[in-house]
């Protein structure tokens, strides 16, 4: 009796939950899976399986649940491939993934890495929290011109990609 009550709970367990293996490619993966409702997703890990690929495990934000997409490095999808499609190097841990119109306008602590097209009109935005920097201003002192404020470089900080959405 105690071996079938373990092994109908290790059964259990198993069923539950997990992280689900995608076959699928990537883009294909979110648009199904955007049909369905869920259009929020996570990066919580990504593991590096040998030189060509990696293993990326996304957790979705509105159903919870995990999965496991197999990637291109982007040495490889640079070499066979073109660079509008999805590669490891953009799905680093605590990244934020959405898939939305082309009209998208990101939380303002959050900047835009790269925006891939899905189908007409709609895209898949990869998003990373904005480092707020320590240096810049913002102090009880002030300084007269050339002292920081006016010479402070804002080039990188707050970047968006040239197209319909924004950008130059």
């Amino acid at each position: 009796m105690r071996v079938y009550f373990l092994v109908s709970l290790l059964l259990f367990l198993l069923s539950c939950g997990g992280v689900k293996e995608v076959k699928k490619s990537a883009l294909e993966f979110f648009l199904e899976n955007y049909d369905k409702g869920v259009y929020r997703y996570v990066v919580l890990e990504t593991k590096p399986k040998g030189e060509k690929s990696c293993e990326v495990i996304l957790k979705d934000l509105i159903k919870e649940q995990e999965y496991r997409l197999t990637l291109y490095t982007l040495h490889h999808v640079e070499r066979f491939e073109l660079t509008t499609n999805l590669y490891c190097e953009l799905f680093s841990k605590g990244r934020l993934v959405e898939v939305a119109g082309e009209r998208f306008t990101p939380p303002s602590n959050l900047r835009i890495v790269k925006n891939v097209e899905l189908r007409e009109g709609l895209y898949l935005w990869i998003l990373e929290k904005v480092q707020k920097s320590s240096g810049g201003g913002g102090g009880i002192i002030f300084f007269p011109w050339g002292w920081g404020g006016i010479d402070y470089d804002y080039r990188d900080r707050y970047r968006t990609i040239p197209g319909r959405y924004g950008g130059k």
